[in-house]
């Protein structure tokens, strides 16, 4: 023990995060840093291979933010490369922010901060009534001219060359900010989601062609439109994201988010707020629930808002020497 004294020590904290129960969601684990110099992002990534979660957040010292809120930096790693944005580690970073914080009071359950990533500052909340998180996530929405051939898709999943011709058309290639891609793929039902193959060869790059300056991460997204009200503008998903490297990822909300940005703009009524409910992680054992509204602008053909929200619970803490 002694011998441990004499190494630099910083605190951490494991979630599972999109839902409020234990082992089901998506793992995220924070470390906690004193400031943005206390780690080189080459220890940061070391370490995010030690957890070898799909993501790890490094948390920094809190500052001053939006509107005189609380601000706090944080960095974001895959185990094999650093992301300007990511969906759940923002909806987690929240959750442990505020669901203890001594700090609030009064009667007003809603707690404001300003969380700040690679990709802009983003304004968030915590509902402590509800336990319930929720990021007004940067967006710089951009659907690339060329679509991935349905071709592509069944190379990397043969077990879809049973759907319908309706469905066999090229994929929609969707950035939800520079640095995070999304190929959106359409299936007819919930069996097809059950039927994808996990640790396939993936999509091939060559069949990725983005728009010049916009190369980036990556990966498919999966989604059964399982009901549509109309008149209310809410959809109800289910979805699964497979990639070769990672594997099954549980909950994506940068993807969830992507998604709902893309099926808000293909309906495209001006000034309006579509909601979506989307289960992910399923066939995985992982049950996870993301929600996102998208609103958008008086022409209906850009983003104004992106809000992701859900919930999170903390699984387990400890210490990291170095």
């Amino acid at each position: 023990m002694a011998q441990r004294q004499s190494h630099t020590r910083f605190h951490y904290v494991t979630l599972d995060v999109f839902t409020k129960e234990r082992f089901k969601g998506n793992p995220l684990a924070i470390v906690d840093l004193p400031g943005p110099d206390a780690l080189d992002q080459a220890t940061k990534q070391k370490i995010a291979r030690e957890f070898n979660f799909s993501e790890t957040v490094f948390l920094h010292g809190p500052g001053s933010g939006l509107d005189g809120m609380s601000s706090h930096a944080f960095d974001i790693f895959t185990t094999t490369e650093e992301l300007p944005f990511a969906g759940h580690p923002t909806i987690g970073t929240i959750f442990y922010l505020c669901s203890e914080n001594n700090d609030h009071h009064g009667n007003d359950p809603i707690q404001s901060i300003t969380l700040k990533t690679k990709a802009g500052a983003i304004k968030a909340a915590y509902n402590s009534q509800t336990s319930v998180s929720e990021a007004s996530i940067p967006h710089d929405v951009h659907i690339h001219q060329t679509p991935v051939p349905w071709q592509s898709v069944l190379n990397a999943q043969p077990s879809l060359s049973s759907i319908g011709d309706e469905f066999q058309t090229a994929c929609p290639l969707v950035s939800i900010v520079k640095g995070m891609s999304f190929v959106i793929i359409n299936l007819p039902q919930i069996e097809d989601l059950s039927a994808l193959a996990v640790g396939g060869p993936g999509l091939e790059k060559r069949s990725i062609t983005w728009d010049e300056g916009w190369e980036s991460f990556t990966v498919p997204y999966f989604y059964v439109m399982v009901s549509e009200d109309e008149e209310a503008k809410h959809m109800r998903l289910r979805v699964r994201m497979i990639e070769p490297t990672g594997g099954e990822d549980p909950a994506t909300g940068s993807a969830a988010s992507g998604l709902s940005v893309y099926l808000a703009l293909q309906r495209g009524a001006a000034g309006s707020t579509y909601s979506f409910c989307i289960e992910q992680g399923v066939e995985m054992g992982r049950h996870s629930d993301i929600e996102v509204k998208v609103t958008l602008d008086l022409s209906g053909h850009s983003v104004k808002d992106v809000v992701l929200s859900g919930s999170a619970t903390v699984v387990s803490e400890g210490v990291l020497y170095l």
